[in-house]
């Protein structure tokens, strides 16, 4: 029994040896004889795979928007020809219904858009791969990317999200209505590149005009028969993008760390005070009611010929240009320092990708210089990445550097579900009149401190 267990083991052994020689014989003849893929582990992830990948990526948009993304998926597949890209396109509201559902189902795209304002609602999921390691291991240039936009895609200070577009806050005038002397009889100027709310106010004093052209302050001046104003603002509407970086511009904020309103504190209240007075008391301002008799939306004001400034996105250009106004840009005023909000999307990995090389490739040439510089090309996004702001210029005219400059000037106030729950719930109802003068400001911030506990 011993001697006939002895002959199997040498067998067995001549067996295996007799195939590995035969493998080995192979493989000098045909290097494709290998099918196994190679696994990708966390270890690999610095690596592009050297075998083809299908890798799926996911993000909103119209069908133009969604068709100028897979013009720019086709330049990396080009450059990455082992790597084929699938696009999976929704809209905005299934979009981000899907990714819930994907998520509880386990079948999430390996790299996927996000949007600042969801980073710590889907954080919380643990949909999201952790960056740092990738990033640094592969010595990915982070000093080309604002630290403001950064801080946007991070969740409990790790990275999980790489910005890839800049959308930003800028102060608007209306050129058409200053050059103009029969609807800027005093000689009012155009305001500063970094202006000071007190000179925005002068000059708004100068461009509000009644029915009489006299304005707010003069002897017999009408403020029920205005019909050109200085400034269409409503904070209590737009407290997200306007509210929040004027009050951290007086040292203020909207919401503490811990979640709870900021509305309380001098620094805010000084703020809060000053758009009441200048809506109600100086008359320089459109209240709510006088905006929607205008067409409703504030940052579009200075379309209606009726308005000198306003606040407004980068992305309202196309809507001035639409409106056939010539227009300039500054900065938002300020009370102590200029400030402004940066609302860049960004590129994700999926937490659950079994394809972590060639999903790392794809997000960082998303939110490298060469997928940044292509997407400038476009002409439609601003860059995230530095490195491609020549190229950003070019396409879309000297005259955006602004939009490039205003992003140092970004707050890094990540969105929380209780944030989100403020500006785009509750924010407005209660707010909206109160900072116009209509009502009772303590109580409105009181109602509003209850419902975000």
């Amino acid at each position: 029994m011993k001697v006939s267990r002895k002959w199997v083991w040498i067998v067995s052994l001549m067996f295996v040896f007799s195939m590995v020689m035969m493998g080995c014989g192979s493989g000098d003849k045909n290097n494709g004889g290998n099918t196994n893929q190679p696994s990708e582990t966390a270890g690999e992830g610095t690596k592009a795979p050297e075998d083809k990948v299908s890798i799926t990526y996911s993000q909103w948009g119209t069908a133009e928007e969604l068709q100028r993304v897979q013009e720019l998926l086709d330049q990396f597949m080009a450059a990455n020809p082992n790597i084929t890209v699938k696009l999976e396109g929704k809209d905005w509201g299934s979009y981000w219904d899907g990714l819930t559902a994907n998520a509880a189902g386990g079948t999430l795209p390996d790299v996927l858009k996000t949007s600042y304002a969801f980073i710590e609602k889907y954080a919380e999921l643990g949909i999201f791969k952790e960056l740092d390691g990738l990033l640094g291991s592969n010595s990915f240039p982070l000093a080309d990317v604002d630290p403001s936009l950064l801080g946007l895609h991070q969740y409990q200070g790790k990275q999980v999200s790489m910005p890839i577009d800049a959308n930003v806050i800028v102060f608007y005038y209306n050129k058409g209505l200053f050059d103009n002397p029969e609807t800027n009889p005093k000689g009012a100027v155009y305001p500063g590149m970094e202006p000071t709310w007190q000179e925005v106010a002068d000059i708004a004093t100068k461009m509000t005009l009644d029915a009489n052209n006299k304005n707010p302050g003069e002897d017999g001046f009408d403020k029920g028969s205005i019909k050109q104003w200085g400034l269409s603002l409503v904070p209590g509407s737009t407290m997200d993008w306007f509210l929040e970086p004027m009050l951290w511009s007086n040292g203020g904020k909207l919401i503490n760390d811990d979640g709870t309103l900021a509305l309380d504190t001098p620094e805010a209240q000084e703020v809060l005070n000053y758009f009441i007075d200048m809506t109600k008391n100086s008359n320089i301002n459109t209240t709510p009611a006088q905006m929607e008799g205008l067409g409703g939306q504030a940052n579009l004001g200075i379309t209606t010929g009726k308005v000198a400034m306003n606040a407004g996105g980068s992305w309202n250009t196309t809507h001035y240009k639409e409106a056939g106004i010539t227009y300039g840009i500054t900065h938002l005023p300020k009370f102590k320092t200029t400030q402004t909000v940066v609302q860049p999307a960004g590129v994700a990995m999926s937490a659950s990708t079994k394809h972590e090389a060639a999903a790392y490739k794809l997000l960082s040439w998303l939110a490298g210089s060469d997928g940044q510089t292509a997407l400038a090309k476009q002409g439609f996004s601003i860059p995230a990445n530095k490195q491609a702001a020549s190229a950003y210029l070019e396409t879309a005219g000297s005259e955006f550097q602004i939009f490039l400059d205003a992003q140092q000037y970004g707050i890094v106030s990540p969105f929380t579900v209780k944030k989100t729950d403020l500006v785009w719930t509750y924010g407005e109802q209660v707010m909206k009149n109160p900072l116009a003068g209509d009502g009772d400001l303590a109580a409105a911030i009181a109602d509003l401190a209850s419902k975000i506990q």
